[in-house]
């Protein structure tokens, strides 16, 4: 596939990822800005806390789908693994740091989710799981990221290009860095 193509939906994934439901959601429901609200990012946990529950499951569905769209146009593309890494990576950032709200936004965990999900649902599930389980013994936010840290090494056992593994390390490492706060409270309360 030729070059600028694949860095055209590399951008494309930015864009969308850029598309800050939960900002959305809370602006059209309250006229609020959810950045000034609450942990101030624009993810479901942060919408919730002003919109409740359906507020929550409403942006943490867009937060997904935005992620699964993004990975389902480079794979109906047939982008290379390179490209396929960096449209991951670019619908992540895009959810984290998007350029309409002063690069600031969510913390990462369903957009991200929603790509790897589309990419090789495997990965997501058993990152999911192990993370989800690790929650359910520690209680610990700490543990919870480190489950969604094994995501890498998944990849690599299940095969999957060096590309595709060092995408998901820069994945871990955006989902590690805006939860820095979070992470920071939990191995404080230890």
């Amino acid at each position: 596939m030729v070059l600028l193509t694949q860095l055209g939906i590399v951008l494309a994934s930015y864009l969308l990822g850029c598309i800050s439901v939960g900002y959305y959601l809370v602006r059209w429901r309250t006229g609020q800005d959810l950045r000034e609200l609450g942990s101030g990012a624009t993810g479901g946990r942060n919408t919730g806390r002003v919109l409740g529950k359906s507020g929550a499951i409403a942006t943490g569905i867009g937060d997904i789908l935005k992620g699964v769209i993004a990975m389902g146009i480079a794979l109906w593309f047939n982008v290379e693994p390179w490209a396929l890494a960096l449209v991951m990576i670019a619908v992540l950032a895009g959810h984290v740091w998007p350029f309409q709200l002063g690069f600031k936004g969510g913390k990462g965990l369903s957009a991200a989710f929603g790509a790897v999900l589309a990419f090789d649902y495997r990965i997501a599930l058993l990152t999911a799981i192990l993370a989800l389980v690790l929650l359910l013994i520690s209680r610990n936010e700490f543990l919870f990221l480190m489950g969604i840290a094994s995501s890498p090494p998944i990849a690599f056992a299940l095969g999957h290009r060096w590309e595709i593994v060092a995408g998901m390390v820069v994945l871990v490492l955006i989902i590690l860095y805006a939860h820095r706060g979070n992470i920071q409270g939990s191995l404080r309360s230890k």
